[in-house]
């Protein structure tokens, strides 16, 4: 008979070789070499471009305090006329030479010196070199590349040969705004060249070092994937110590645990069909000689009648064996017929039933009346029969079940006094033939429980065993609430 310690089946379908779905390849310029290369000279771009900015502004900065330097030579020739007055043609030469429309020459006494070639143009802008601000200098430098070209600017700061003189000068930034663009053109064309060899070079480094590599492992589970059970087409060790070495070491391991899998469930599946064609064919056998036990059971012969009940339990084991084993086998999800019952009468049913079969224990029901659940009756009614039978084969004097609704699940709690389970079998309890010592069941009762349980969407659980209980915990939905008279009542439940 079933022992209380049977277990659920712990191999899982063979995954089937075929692949799902359209393969996938790789068009050109979607792969991650070509991302890389892309991204990288994006990268290098946006690091010239926080590099051009503080070059151009200092260009920009160079460029007028070059202005007020040669600004501050021409107005040296002021200083050396007689009466501080040079004639227009020197005047304009001057001007010319410093690039500038006029210049005002401030000393440190408060006298000053003018230059000029006629009519100063109006001012368009004010630029002060005084302090300069490093943020400020960025922001009129792209003022300059955008607006300038055509403004008038008055240049104020002190003369870059003598501090203490302080300069103002007008100039047209037509030549600082050439000056600029040509600056800005050669930065971007160098700019381009740094960027495409960096890019080319890290690319060629990480298509080496990574993209080679995860390319080489795609390609080897595509091929995998293809035939699972082909050896040569699973993944040779590289010998690689880094990340990559170790992921393609994981990877090739695994296809060798899949293997090993694949082989193993092949066998237990050819193993499991023979087992279930004999289990049939040994049940019609079974079937034949429990009639003629029934008819032996009846004879007034004193050693029939004595012989008889061993006989009887013996086939009758044999074909629990056999419908155990047949029922194990079968998927309980693709058999499910779920419908409405009344918990409290299937669990009184089965009080019944093993009552008569176990004297020495009683079975009590102490649950709502009314309680109701959707599911597959006859399953449920295998999974707490397993349960019931096996607390009362492992010598349990009561057993009880009850059970509760709470926020829409169904809690059943199967308790009984027995002698609790074994510590070296609790942590395989679902698992399949596992008995106690001296069982005479299969070891299959708690793994079909188990699996009819988890087809429902439900849990089954060991809560506590001890020295005198044990207490077994089931969690179902309990469904939707059925429409008109679906509802299983007495009249109509299973």
């Amino acid at each position: 008979m079933t022992g209380r310690s049977g277990a659920r089946n712990a191999h899982a379908d063979a995954p089937h070789p075929a692949r799902f779905g359209a393969r996938r390849r790789f068009a050109w310029g979607t792969g991650l070499s070509t991302k890389l290369l892309i991204l990288t000279a994006i990268f290098v771009m946006l690091a010239e471009v926080f590099i051009y900015l503080p070059s151009i502004a200092r260009y920009r900065q160079a460029y007028l305090e070059n202005v007020l330097s040669d600004a501050h030579l021409a107005t040296l020739a002021l200083e050396a006329a007689p009466d501080g007055m040079v004639s227009r043609k020197l005047s304009r030469s001057l001007l010319s030479h410093a690039r500038a429309l006029a210049i005002v020459h401030r000393h440190a006494d408060g006298s000053r010196h003018a230059m000029t070639a006629g009519m100063p143009p109006r001012v368009t802008k004010r630029v002060s070199l005084g302090n300069p601000d490093f943020l400020r200098l960025i922001w009129e430098a792209i003022d300059t590349l955008i607006n300038g070209g055509d403004q008038v600017l008055r240049v104020v700061g002190p003369s870059p040969r003598d501090p203490a003189t302080a300069l103002e000068v007008l100039i047209s930034d037509a030549a600082l705004h050439r000056g600029m663009l040509e600056y800005s053109q050669r930065i971007l064309i160098l700019s381009l060249i740094i960027s495409f060899f960096t890019a080319l070079l890290v690319f060629l480094t990480l298509h080496w070092l990574i993209v080679r590599p995860v390319q080489r492992l795609t390609d080897n589970m595509v091929r995998f994937s293809d035939d699972p059970t082909d050896e040569t087409r699973m993944l040779p060790p590289t010998g690689r110590l880094d990340e990559i070495g170790l992921a393609q070491d994981e990877y090739a391991h695994l296809q060798q645990n899949l293997l090993t899998t694949l082989r193993q469930n092949e066998r237990l599946a050819a193993l499991g069909a023979a087992i279930a064609r004999i289990n049939h064919d040994l049940r019609n056998m079974l079937a034949a000689a429990q009639l003629v036990s029934d008819r032996l059971a009846s004879s007034e012969d004193p050693g029939v009648q004595r012989i008889a009940p061993t006989l009887v339990r013996s086939i009758d084991r044999a074909v629990r064996l056999c419908t155990q084993t047949l029922d194990f086998a079968r998927d309980p999800k693709a058999t499910r017929k779920a419908e409405y019952f009344f918990l409290n009468e299937l669990v009184l049913e089965l009080a019944s039933l093993h009552g008569a079969e176990h004297s020495a224990t009683s079975f009590v029901s102490d649950m709502p009346g009314d309680l109701t659940v959707f599911a597959d009756r006859g399953q449920i009614f295998r999974t707490l029969s397993n349960l019931m039978r096996n607390a009362a084969q492992a010598g349990a004097q009561t057993v009880t079940a009850r059970a509760e609704a709470a926020a829409g699940l169904i809690v059943v709690n199967i308790v009984d006094d027995g002698p609790g389970l074994p510590d070296d079998i609790r942590q395989s309890l679902f698992k399949p033939f596992i008995t106690r010592p001296g069982a005479s069941g299969t070891g299959l009762g708690m793994a079909i429980a188990h699996e009819i349980v988890s087809a429902h969407g439900g849990a089954i659980e060991l809560v506590a065993t001890g020295a005198s209980d044990t207490h077994f915990r089931i969690t179902l939905p309990q469904g939707a609430a059925p429409q008109g008279g679906d509802r299983a009542g007495p009249e109509n439940a299973a």
